[in-house]
């Protein structure tokens, strides 16, 4: 394990051995300064994992050296020292960087736990920093670096390594087609094509259609032979989205293709085969479908070989700050850092609509900002936000707690209410489908009539 590296920066000589032994027999590696030009010689040559500083030194008020500092040195911690009746001092230099802030006489279980806590923290903003940096060098998405998705990630380089039929669940929005992209570029298919089909959109004979072909004088309005989607996926991947929206008569044929590899056209005798490789996703839970009968349980145990569940963004709220940043930058956007007040207003925000609404938002404010600084209100409607929307309650004594279906449906009525009942509007602000609306108004209505 990597030993850290701790800078003391005091001028009382007792102070430093105290701190020193201390730390020394925490497993730190210490070193010391005793006045600000010293301090800033030291970090200018060596690298700290985190700064112990007293900010009234012989030579100067260190207050001012830390924006410098976290400039130079952004993933360099920097804990404060200061005496009890300076508090105001310290809350300053904690708007101006620092981490944490203590008291003298220092409590040495308190430095301990805030070092290390300041420490890990910093290195979690360093290791999203390398991935959002690597994923704009490769032209790569962006999917975190928090261990719930690191999870997912890893799950999707095994899939990446075979070619198993895949099976993608999670909320809308969560980025399913992306990560079924990405599973696809990282295949041996890869120099192969990606075919997504989205089989909310279409139904019935429009989507055998889509799917398998059909040939000319089939139907009405087929008036030449056409390939379907099976077809051209041959050698690469068939992404099948939304693939609890899809009609049994449909799910009956997939069946059968994906167990035997070949097909027929509609209205055609001719038996044509395809090697495609197979990934679905769903936002709806296939289970509970297959039990009532609206989803083909053959067909579930057939796609639910190698299922990856994306959490939600609210699931992985450590993510979220580095997100934003890189969809800011992949907008060019270059004011950073962003101000304390976008950063929390959009952290305590719900995001039902996940990353999709996320990159919805962020794009409509920069339309609003014109080149400017971000600031919240470019997030018209979220600063706002009633904090029970946002998150749910915390349990309290004669308080109302409500759960996710809740804050979901109160944020739906709010947005329609919003656009005057536009669902469309509605549905791009909420960062899904207009499909999906009308599939959570229906579940909606349902429960309010059982209610």
């Amino acid at each position: 394990m990597k030993t850290s590296k701790i800078l003391l920066v005091d001028d009382e000589e007792a102070t430093l051995f105290g701190y020193s032994r201390y730390l020394s027999k925490a497993g730190y590696s210490i070193d010391t300064c005793k006045c600000l030009k010293e301090a800033k010689d030291r970090t200018a040559t060596s690298h700290f994992d985190a700064i112990l500083l007293d900010l009234k030194l012989p030579d100067g008020n260190a207050m001012d050296w830390i924006p410098e500092l976290r400039s130079a040195h952004e993933n360099t911690a920097v804990i404060v020292i200061t005496g009890a009746s300076d508090i105001p001092t310290a809350v300053k230099s904690i708007k101006m960087g620092a981490h944490h802030f203590l008291t003298k006489p220092v409590n040495m279980d308190d430095l301990s736990v805030s070092l290390s806590k300041s420490i890990e923290f910093e290195e979690l903003r360093k290791r999203d920093s390398i991935h959002q940096r690597l994923a704009l060098q490769k032209g790569e998405p962006y999917f975190g670096a928090s261990p719930v998705i690191q999870k997912v990630i890893q799950y999707a380089n095994v899939a990446a390594m075979n070619h198993t039929v895949v099976l993608l669940h999670g909320e809308t929005g969560t980025g399913k087609g992306v990560l079924a992209r990405w599973i696809h570029d990282h295949n041996q298919r890869k120099n192969e094509a990606f075919v997504e089909v989205n089989c909310s959109s279409l139904k019935g004979e429009l989507l055998r259609s889509e799917l398998f072909g059909h040939a000319k004088g089939s139907f009405t309005s087929a008036i030449k032979d056409r390939a379907g989607l099976i077809e051209v996926a041959d050698g690469g991947t068939l992404f099948l989205d939304e693939i609890g929206d899809m009609d049994i008569e449909v799910q009956t044929q997939l069946l059968k293709t994906i167990e035997e590899k070949s097909y027929r056209r509609i209205g055609e005798n001719k038996l044509r085969t395809s090697d495609f490789r197979l990934i679905c996703a769903t936002n709806r839970n296939l289970t509970e479908a297959s039990n009532n009968g609206s989803f083909r349980k053959d067909l579930y145990y057939r796609i639910c070989i190698f299922p990856i569940n994306l959490p939600s963004l609210r699931e992985r709220k450590d993510d979220l700050v580095g997100m934003i940043k890189h969809t800011l930058l992949g907008f060019s956007y270059a004011h950073f850092p962003l101000t304390e007040e976008v950063v929390n207003t959009l952290v305590h925000y719900y995001w039902p609509g996940n990353i999709r609404e996320l990159r919805n938002m962020l794009e409509r404010a920069l339309l609003l900002a014109q080149g400017e600084p971000l600031t919240v209100q470019h997030f018209p409607g979220l600063e706002k936000t009633p904090a029970s929307i946002a998150t749910p309650k915390e349990k309290e004594s004669g308080t109302e707690v409500w759960n996710l279906d809740e804050i979901e449906k109160r944020h739906i009525v709010r947005a329609l209410k919003h656009f005057s009942g536009d669902k469309y509007e509605a549905s791009s602000a909420l960062g899904i489908s207009l499909s999906s609306l009308y599939r959570k108004l229906d579940k909606m209505q349902q429960q309010t009539a059982t209610a």
